[in-house]
C-alpha cells in the first residue's frame, strides 16, 4: 500500500505559479494590443517546435488523488477552463530535460485552484499531473493548446507502440511509492 502525500490547495496567482508558468487571465498586465474597437489583448509566448494544435478534453470527477506526472519537452502547454467543476492542477518545477532521472520529489509537488476565472501556460518542461482534477461531479472541461507532435508521441506511449520521447511521464506509486491527496 502506498504512502500517503497530502498537498494543501493554492490559489492561482501569478506570484505563486511564476517557478511553472503563467497565469492566464485578463487586466494582469498593461494591455498589448488594442484593435480600432473596444477590446483590449494580452500576449501569451505559446511556443512549440512542433504543429501547434487546440482540443477540448473532458476530466469527469474522479476525487483529489493522483500519482502521475509528465512533461513536456518541446512545448509550452495552455489550459483554460471552459465550463463544469473548479478543478486543481499540481505541478513541479522544470528539471534537466537532458536528465530522465531528473525526477521532483514528493515535497517539491505544489497544487493549484482552477476556478474558472483563470487558466495557465506551463514553461516548457513542468511537471504537471496528467489530468486536472475536478472538486465535484459531473466533471470539468478545459481548452488544451498543445501540439500534434506531444500528442502522437503520447498516443504511441499509450498504445504500447514507443513513444516518450517528447514528454516524461514518472508514476509516483511505482517509484516512490507515494499516492498524493490534495486537500482544500
Amino acid at each position: 500500500m502506498a504512502d500517503i502525500k497530502t498537498i494543501k490547495i493554492e490559489m492561482l496567482t501569478q506570484e505563486a505559479f511564476e517557478p511553472f508558468g503563467q497565469v492566464i487571465a485578463g487586466n494582469t498586465k498593461p494591455t498589448d494590443f488594442r484593435g480600432s474597437g473596444v477590446s483590449n489583448a494580452w500576449e501569451l509566448d505559446f511556443q512549440t517546435e512542433g504543429t501547434p494544435r487546440v482540443q477540448v478534453t473532458t476530466t469527469p470527477f474522479s476525487g483529489l488523488s493522483f500519482t502521475k506526472m509528465e512533461r513536456h519537452f518541446i512545448q509550452t502547454k495552455v489550459t483554460v477552463p471552459l465550463t463544469g467543476s473548479p478543478a486543481v492542477v499540481a505541478v513541479s518545477a522544470p528539471t534537466d530535460p537532458k536528465d530522465r532521472e531528473a525526477i521532483p520529489s514528493p515535497e517539491q509537488v505544489r497544487a493549484f485552484l482552477l476556478d474558472g476565472t483563470k487558466g495557465y501556460m506551463l514553461k516548457k518542461g513542468t511537471w504537471h499531473s496528467v489530468d486536472r482534477l475536478p472538486l465535484y461531479p459531473p466533471g470539468s472541461v478545459f481548452v488544451v493548446f498543445n501540439d500534434h507532435e506531444t500528442a502522437a508521441d503520447l498516443k504511441l506511449a499509450y498504445t504500447g507502440k514507443g513513444g516518450f520521447k517528447l514528454t516524461q511521464e514518472v508514476n509516483y506509486e511505482t517509484r516512490f511509492g507515494i499516492r498524493f491527496e490534495m486537500v482544500l
